[in-house]
């Protein structure tokens, strides 16, 4: 009997990359943000919902409450430590008005006690009284890099040589644990200030990480910043583009009527407020992962109509 092998699907980031996918207003929106330092064998004990235990089931609805409650989302992301086997250690980041605050705390525990990290920042933030805090590095992006092949081919294949040259660079970089968008391989999560990249390259990740290539440049590389709605992360890139990385000292808030969206802002003094209609753009089929062969329709954005007000000067910039 002849036996014949099934043709390997292409990865879902290829296809992505094929179609002119814009990854734009993909982040997804968070407030808070939860990295746990696991190794990389515990990333699947945490994605076994079947062998939670009642404590790590519980945590997960009394989430799902605070976010139905208050419509505040979160991240969850799990990085790989420097070293393996240490105890369990997070790192807490919360949303200001120009990106995110980065809090670290160590503990004594297991890692198999990480449901205790998201109850202790996301949901008893009291409790970190209990941790012990750990100085905070200097200023600069924190680079949390998917790599997670098993969850998708394509995240193994993009993601692992993307760390590789952060790391050999010298910069702020981790091994990431699923997180979503898995056609962006490699993605990225860019913190504190909160951007979400899509499509990296070792070269090019490098060179967004030091600032050294202009925003214009690496636009269609941008999934959105995670600190505002999707409709509102298209606007806040083309802000993104016109003021440069100076943007992202900028404290901004969005306010949305259906497809208009107001971003109001605040950078080095200017006072802002930027209007724009942000319509359906025509679709694409995708695959959503590089081992199913299903397609779906992915949303796609345009901008319309841009208008930015100063407060200062009282006129608009055309």
């Amino acid at each position: 009997m002849t036996v014949t092998a099934r043709p390997r699907l292409p990865l879902c980031a290829d296809a992505s990359l094929a179609a002119g996918e814009d990854p734009i207003g993909t982040a997804p929106h968070w407030q808070e943000v939860t990295v746990l330092e696991l190794d990389v064998p515990v990333w699947a004990r945490l994605r076994d919902v079947a062998n939670w235990t009642a404590q790590q089931s519980g945590v997960f609805e009394r989430l799902r409450g605070k976010v139905e409650a208050s419509g505040a989302g979160f991240g969850l992301l799990m990085s790989a430590p420097a070293q393996a086997d240490q105890p369990l250690r997070v790192r807490h980041y919360v949303r200001r008005h120009a990106g995110y605050v980065r809090r670290d705390y160590a503990s004594d525990l297991p890692q198999s006690e990480w449901a205790r990290g998201l109850i202790d920042t996301l949901l008893e933030p009291e409790n970190l009284s209990g941790w012990r805090p750990v100085e905070t590095p200097p200023s600069g992006p924190d680079l949390h890099v998917c790599t997670h092949g098993t969850v998708d081919a394509a995240c193994g294949r993009y993601g692992v040589p993307v760390y590789a040259a952060l790391q050999a660079a010298g910069l702020r970089c981790w091994r990431t644990g699923h997180f979503g968008g898995h056609r962006f391989a490699a993605t990225a999560v860019d913190l504190p200030g909160g951007y979400l990249w899509a499509h990296l390259t070792p070269e090019l990740a490098v060179q967004v990480a030091r600032r050294e290539v202009s925003p214009a440049e690496v636009a269609g590389h941008l999934r959105g910043f995670a600190g505002l709605p999707p409709l509102a992360q298209v606007l806040d890139r083309e802000l993104l583009i016109r003021y440069g990385w100076d943007w992202l000292r900028a404290a901004r808030w969005a306010e949305l009527d259906g497809p208009d969206v107001s971003l109001h802002f605040e950078l080095d003094g200017l006072k802002g407020t930027a209007h724009a209609e942000i319509a359906a753009a025509p679709s694409l089929k995708l695959p959503g992962s590089s081992h199913k062969p299903d397609l779906s329709d992915v949303r796609q954005w345009q901008m319309r109509e841009l208008r930015v007000e100063l407060q200062a000067t009282a006129q608009a910039i055309p």
